[in-house]
């Protein structure tokens, strides 16, 4: 004898069976496949068991169609319709929150988009949907509609504008990175300043650089490393280095939403800002006060070269020395030309000024700056003491001064011989005479 086999939901019924079935101990429950009153399915089994159909036979697809009645639920959803114009047609359609963070900007309506997703059944209220998982536009799309708009209103408020970029340092001693601590944009910035300026301390702040919330974590990650500089006075950081690498515009989007954007501008600190590669540009480098092309770039614009700087101040202390050689020569070569002009008796002070002069030469460069001031003191006071002793000062006084002919002062009466020759200084120039007598006064 053979047995029929039962229908199931949405199934058909089994084909005769060959198997002689055995006596069973008690009748099975009768299989509810709404064929009869009393095999009746509810309405939830219905609902349910439509949708698996639905889920089984399609799976996820890409449909396109123009954005209708798009709204925005209190808890982050997205519903909204899918319409085919040329056939009157739609779809409703859902984008649950977990997925719609990666949605750059809410879509326009009548603006044509590609969705994926999966159709299914609402089975609470039996409503085809479909349930999407990505929107998308032709090239950029809704990428570059996000960007364009922000970047509009930042304008509007003056964020851009260049006048509003403040300068670096040149010379810093406290470097602030953020970014990714177990990223390779870190370990670049770290190498260049290393090898830089090794002198700077770095300051690291971690935060992360793509997904769901990272546009959060860099504004706070901005907020707290300006928080740690303001808090002691003595380690005040002269320039923030925010980064990351490379990446798809969705990897770096984080760093064109506004909540991380509008932190960079608000940063007490200078911000140079370094995302992805140099073809790359986000909206936290347009507020920025620098930006540059790689994380590398960024740690090199923001601290002189060692080399370069050792290199600078060998060459000024040459000039210095130069220049001090100089400024000792031009006052050795004054000392000399006052000097000739003296007698005999003030040669003695001529002879002190040299060696000093000289002194002060032969300790050159070492000590430029000291020895710079105290020959400048040096001469000085020597220039006063010369001056007191020139005979012209006293030329100038209204008196006459005699000399011999070889330039000697002629002071006393004993310096005088009958019928010699002998010269008067005078003021404006010299005067011959002959001593036609000479007579003591004791």
């Amino acid at each position: 004898m053979s047995t029929r086999g039962q229908a199931s939901l949405f199934g058909e019924r089994d084909g005769e069976s060959d198997i002689r079935a055995e006596p069973a101990a008690a009748a099975p429950p009768p299989v509810r496949d709404g064929r009869s009153s009393d095999a009746a399915v509810t309405v939830s089994e219905l609902n349910e068991a439509a949708r698996g159909v639905l889920e089984s036979r399609f799976g996820n697809l890409w449909v396109r169609g123009e954005v209708a009645n798009w709204r925005v639920s209190p808890a982050g959803h997205r519903y909204f319709s899918l319409r085919d114009q040329e056939r009157d047609a739609s779809v409703s359609c859902v984008l649950f929150r977990g997925d719609a963070w990666r949605l750059p900007a809410d879509p326009d309506a009548g603006m044509e988009v590609f969705v994926q997703g999966r159709p299914t059944l609402y089975p609470a209220q039996g409503r085809f949907q479909l349930r999407v998982r990505s929107i998308e536009m032709a090239g950029e799309g809704l990428w570059r509609i996000a960007f364009e708009r922000l970047r509009r209103r930042l304008d509007a408020e003056g964020l851009l504008a260049v006048d509003r970029k403040r300068p670096l340092p040149p010379f810093p001693r406290r470097i602030g990175v953020v970014t990714a601590r177990k990223g390779a944009a870190l370990q670049d910035v770290l190498t260049v300043l290393r090898r830089r300026a090794p002198w700077v301390d770095v300051v690291v702040r971690n935060c992360r650089v793509q997904g769901e919330g990272a546009a959060l974590e860099v504004r706070d990650a901005l907020r707290r490393v300006a928080e740690w500089s303001a808090l002691d006075p003595g380690s005040t950081l002269d320039a923030i280095i925010l980064s990351r690498g490379g990446g798809s515009t969705e990897d770096l989007w984080c760093f064109n939403e506004e909540i991380a954007v509008r932190a960079v501008a608000e940063s007490p600190v200078p911000v140079i800002c370094a995302i992805g590669h140099e073809v790359d540009v986000t909206l936290c480098e347009l507020v920025a006060d620098l930006r540059a092309p790689t994380p590398s770039a960024a740690a090199e614009l923001a601290v002189p070269d060692i080399r370069r700087v050792r290199d600078s101040l060998d060459t000024t202390g040459r000039g210095l020395a130069r220049g001090l050689r100089r400024f000792v020569a031009r006052g050795r070569d004054r000392v000399d030309a006052i000097g000739r002009r003296l007698p005999a008796a003030a040669g003695h002070v001529r002879d002190v000024a040299r060696l000093r002069l000289e002194g002060v030469e032969k300790r050159l460069p070492p000590g430029i700056d000291r020895a710079l001031a105290r020959s400048r003191a040096r001469l000085a006071g020597l220039a006063a003491t010369l001056a007191a002793l020139s005979p012209l000062e006293t030329v100038a006084r209204g008196y006459a001064v005699a000399m011999d002919l070889e330039g000697r002062r002629l002071t006393r009466v004993e310096d005088f011989e009958p019928r010699a020759r002998f010269q008067l200084r005078v003021h404006g120039g010299r005067v011959d005479a002959t001593a036609d007598a000479v007579e003591s006064e004791t």
